[in-house]
């Protein structure tokens, strides 16, 4: 049963309940998640590390991403710490295939493509077309090679491919931290019930699932748990710890974090594990195959690359392998012969030889000053602290501009 006022609720059964109502207002703690590849921040000042996110760092309030040469270069995603928690706790390795059921903007899907490394495929799902061009944006600033953005809804995807996946994440739309009425958390838990179910059919035997949420509202964490175990004969919930983090308020193993005592905004994450035999994914689970016409494999990498058209592509094997239809797939490295930026950045990333400038030169680069760098055009170059900038061009840094930002640190 819904109580009256869910908020009440909340603060009731939280820890210090009188310290989280003052503290849902914000603001919250700002953080990041390095890239693991390239190179230690720069320009942020002092940074603290988030305790349940290997890569995460939290910096001061008054730091705008948009003004950091790392955010350019994709060394640094801006990502709320809280947000940073449902991939560690699916943990994805090498060699896997990973659905993230709800994947705009990207914040997850990155962190699963770079914990995939070049071996793997995560296939991102959302509704929204105009979602779906940021998210495949933003596995490109990543370099992600793994990453598979499709346009298939995810019932369809689950009708056709049941137990395709060894890990699936639904980070849930929510009620987010705002006040509402008992009534749209009822509409929400709903629609939060019916995704996890749909999510569900996609994991293999033994295989694992994530549901999170930035939500404090029992009934769309606690209460969406329970619903889905009563209606699904073998699943259970697997019991978690993280440093830094507080237990669910129902005992199931799950995860909190807290505005007044992570300094986070609040957040639910649950691990859940499917009935079965981990070995025993059947055939009618694979997802399906294509040949990609693949022209090699890159020099030095275990990544196919392929053409389409102007565009030449790199990526895993499984990502140029899977059929489903995509919008996006892998990344773009060239684009008639000449380099992507992101393409550029993903091979300087990887091992290619670049020439390295200090921080600050980097940053000129990056405005658009010419005659800063004494190398042959095409030549690749990375500041000295290992962030990949690119490929020069008239001794500058070749970069259209509607990437060019003046003023970074």
């Amino acid at each position: 049963m819904l109580p009256l006022d869910p908020l009440a609720d909340v603060i009731d059964r939280a820890p210090d309940g009188a310290r989280l109502k003052a503290a849902m207002a914000g603001p919250f703690r700002r953080a990041i998640r390095v890239h693991p590849r390239r190179g230690a921040p720069q320009g942020w000042g002092a940074l603290a590390p988030v305790a349940w996110s290997a890569r995460g760092f939290f910096h001061a309030d008054d730091i705008d991403p948009g003004t950091r040469l790392d955010y350019h270069t994709g060394s640094a995603y801006p990502q709320d710490a809280a947000s940073q928690l449902p991939v560690a706790l699916l943990d994805p390795k090498p060699g896997e295939t990973i659905v993230d059921a709800c994947a705009a903007p990207g914040s997850k899907s990155t962190q699963i493509g770079l914990a995939l490394g070049d071996d793997g495929l995560v296939v991102c799902c959302d509704a929204a077309p105009a979602r779906r061009r940021v998210l495949a944006e933003n596995l490109g600033r990543q370099g992600v090679t793994s990453g598979l953005v499709t346009p298939m809804p995810l019932e369809r995807l689950a009708e056709a491919h049941p137990g395709c996946a060894d890990g699936v994440l639904v980070d849930a739309p929510c009620s987010g931290h705002e006040a509402r009425s008992a009534r749209q958390v009822a509409r929400m838990a709903q629609v939060q019930v019916a995704i996890v179910r749909l999510a569900a059919r996609l994991v293999r035997p033994g295989g694992r699932l994530v549901y999170s949420t930035c939500t404090p509202y029992p009934n769309e964490d606690e209460q969406v748990v329970r619903a889905f175990l009563a209606a699904a004969p073998g699943w259970r919930s697997e019991a978690v710890g993280a440093t830094g983090c507080d237990a669910d308020l129902d005992d199931l193993g799950a995860l909190r974090l807290w505005p007044h005592r992570q300094g986070t905004e609040p957040f639910f994450a649950c691990l859940l594990r499917a009935p079965g035999d981990g070995f025993a994914a059947s055939l009618e689970g694979r997802l399906p195959s294509r040949d990609p016409l693949l022209d090699r494999r890159l020099p030095g990498s275990a990544l196919a690359s392929w053409r389409r058209g102007d565009l030449t592509f790199a990526g895993t094997r499984q990502v140029a392998a899977c059929a489903l239809p995509s919008e996006a797939r892998g990344l773009i490295l060239a684009r008639a012969e000449r380099l992507d930026p992101w393409g550029a950045q993903a091979l300087i990333e990887r091992g290619a030889a670049a020439h390295a400038v200090a921080h600050d030169v980097a940053c000129a680069l990056w405005g658009g000053a010419a005659g800063l760098v004494d190398v042959r055009d095409g030549a690749f170059i990375a500041t000295i602290a290992g962030a990949p900038l690119g490929v020069a061009r008239d001794g500058g840094l070749d970069l259209p501009s509607r990437m060019r930002r003046a003023g970074l640190r």
